[in-house]
């Protein structure tokens, strides 16, 4: 788990680990950073990284960090599938997805 790491930060990473789930699959995560573009994802159930830009943060408009929810809440978020990005981290999403465990 490097987001243990406060050095480290994911999106300066480009080497991470290929990772992919199928577009449309919802998964568990842990919120690990927030960025003025959006906010870093740790999900357990596969030791994986995915980022969710600011536009899918949440089913309303959202201004900024402010808004997002806190590091180390845990969310579900929606696969876009394969990033195409060799490195980079998946991305996903929070819109339309019910946050009840």
């Amino acid at each position: 788990m490097k987001h243990l790491d406060p050095d480290w930060d994911m999106h300066n990473e480009l080497g991470l680990p290929e990772f992919s789930l199928p577009r449309g699959e919802i998964a568990w995560a842990e919120v690990i950073c927030h960025h003025a573009f959006g906010l870093g994802l740790y999900l357990p159930d596969f030791d994986a990284y995915a980022h969710v830009n600011i536009p899918e943060v949440a089913d309303t408009v959202v201004h900024g960090p402010a808004e997002f929810p806190a590091i180390g809440s845990r969310v579900r978020a929606r696969s876009f599938g394969p990033s195409g990005r060799p490195g980079r981290p998946l991305a996903m999403s929070l819109r339309g997805v019910a946050q009840e465990e």
